[in-house]
């Protein structure tokens, strides 16, 4: 993370060599205006290049209006390209990866975010009122990923639906090799708003701060529905753009505000939802300190979480407010001959803390928070042929996978026969929740409810339900008047919606 994108390896270019005719109005310092229900594809990323330019669906009342941009089978990873301009926008539109349509040979994505904003000397760039889905994102990168180096960037009012492939190949293209996980959203950039966006199955964090100094994260909702997330919102990263003391290993999250969030861990895992401090994400980040932010008023809930609140390495947090009512379960993988203490919501190393002001619910630790992951790197003697991980499911967690699979797939909850069964077939067979889906589509109860799709299509037909119910729902919102749902009461309408 923190490369820049070399506009000259991102020229967009039609079939024949040309300049395609919308970066050529991009180059001529025009906007792009796209016709409502235009479909525009891609063979590489379009670059922004004056400040204040827009891409946006001229005239689109609701969601059911918005132009598509979609990525054409291939192997590139980046869709939109704003580095260091300034007003860059993108608005009222539905912004397709096409995963499935990754077709490289040598399985690797390249490590691109699939929208680029940010970079030295943008300011008041926004991303808004857009539908982001299936990215080619790998390496770590976000779906949308802001740069270190800009100011006040908002990127509210979103939907990101599916972000990289988890480690245990969930959401992989049919090419695919490890690890090609990514962030829904993450941000370098000072003063960052982060506001309102609803991220279901990102892989790698739901939202991520590296710094960013000034940066306010407020009422976003992070689901894991059908893949595992290695972190919620995370606060964990010693970056060194932002670092105040070499000597001390000190790094500026000053001003920082994470606020109102919900991270619901509902048919994956989510390892941990708020991890602050580098040490319980990556043990070579033991000894370095994040200074100064605010987390808040912030929630976690579902069957499939793994640790909660997770604090060490920080000075002059303040972390109140904060609730949770999710299952935790788990043992993350710790140190060699020091296993993490068992997970729990709020957990904290008081020797450091610093000067942090913490809520009452924290527990001290007895034995370690050094990297609480659970199995994110595992030993390739626990992988299975493909490179993924195959442990076995926590009791806990595995009950949650099933039930999401049979909610998202059948419209119903398993009977307790069926949980014990799934839950043991998936323990049996060390195979992942894709899997477990794709036995459900050869049902006669999913054939009788959705017809006959290939199992082999399982994301393509995801994809394409997904994104029809978002813009369902998203429009019969918009059409009683309001511009944008409410993310908390958004995801709840669409988990209601899986059961019709």
């Amino acid at each position: 993370m923190g490369c820049v994108l070399l506009f000259s390896s991102l020229l967009t270019r039609n079939g024949y060599g040309e300049i395609h005719p919308l970066q050529a109005k991009l180059d001529a310092g025009k906007n792009i205006e796209l016709q409502p229900g235009q479909v525009v594809r891609l063979t590489e990323c379009l670059t922004f290049h004056k400040a204040g330019q827009r891409i946006e669906t001229l005239g689109a009342k609701t969601a059911a209006d918005y132009a598509k941009i979609v990525m054409a089978d291939g192997g590139q990873g980046a869709l939109i390209n704003a580095h260091g301009i300034s007003g860059a926008t993108l608005s009222k539109l539905i912004l397709d990866g096409n995963r499935p349509g990754f077709q490289s040979l040598e399985g690797k994505l390249t490590g691109e975010p699939m929208l680029s904003f940010g970079g030295e000397g943008a300011v008041g760039q926004e991303i808004r009122n857009c539908i982001v889905i299936d990215g080619r994102c790998a390496g770590g990168w976000g779906a949308i990923h802001v740069q270190e180096g800009g100011a006040a960037i908002v990127i509210r009012d979103n939907v990101v639906f599916s972000a990289g492939a988890d480690i245990r190949g969930n959401g992989r293209s049919p090419y695919e090799k490890p690890f090609g996980w990514g962030d829904g959203i993450s941000s370098a950039s000072r003063d960052t708003k982060i506001l309102n966006n609803l991220i279901i199955d990102a892989t790698d964090d739901g939202i991520m701060l590296q710094g960013a100094p000034g940066s306010l994260v407020k009422d976003n909702v992070i689901v894991a529905l059908s893949r595992e997330m290695l972190g919620g919102i995370v606060l964990i990263d010693p970056f060194g753009y932002y670092e105040l003391d070499a000597e001390k290993r000190t790094y500026d999250y000053r001003g920082i505000v994470v606020e109102d969030n919900l991270i619901v861990a509902a048919g994956g895992r989510i390892h941990a939802g708020f991890p602050m401090g580098g040490s319980p994400w990556n043990a070579g980040f033991d000894g370095t300190t994040l200074l100064g932010a605010r987390v808040l008023n912030n929630h976690i809930s579902g069957g499939a979480a793994g640790y909660g609140y997770v604090v060490r390495g920080v000075d002059n947090f303040e972390i109140k407010g904060n609730t949770s009512d999710a299952t935790y379960s788990g043992l993350g993988d710790g140190l060699p001959g020091k296993p993490p203490d068992a997970p729990m919501a709020f957990m904290y190393d008081p020797q450091n803390i610093g000067n942090s002001e913490l809520q009452s619910d924290f527990v001290p630790m007895t034995n370690s928070l050094t990297a609480v992951l659970r199995a994110s790197r595992s030993p390739r003697d626990s992988r299975n042929a493909l490179g993924y991980r195959d442990q076995p499911y926590p009791d806990d967690e595995v009950l949650a996978v099933v039930r999401m699979a049979f909610v998202e797939m059948l419209g119903r909850d398993p009977t307790d026969v069926e949980s014990r069964h799934w839950k043991k077939w998936l323990q049996e067979n060390k195979t992942n929740a894709d899997t477990l889906r794709r036995n459900l589509m050869a049902r006669p109860e999913f054939v009788q409810k959705h017809g006959y799709i290939d199992p082999l299509n399982l994301h393509e037909w995801r994809n394409s339900r997904w994104l029809n119910l978002l813009k369902e729902t998203c429009s019969t919102i918009q059409s009683g008047g309001i511009d944008w749902p409410n993310a908390r009461a958004w995801n709840e309408t669409l988990m209601k919606a899986l059961y019709e």
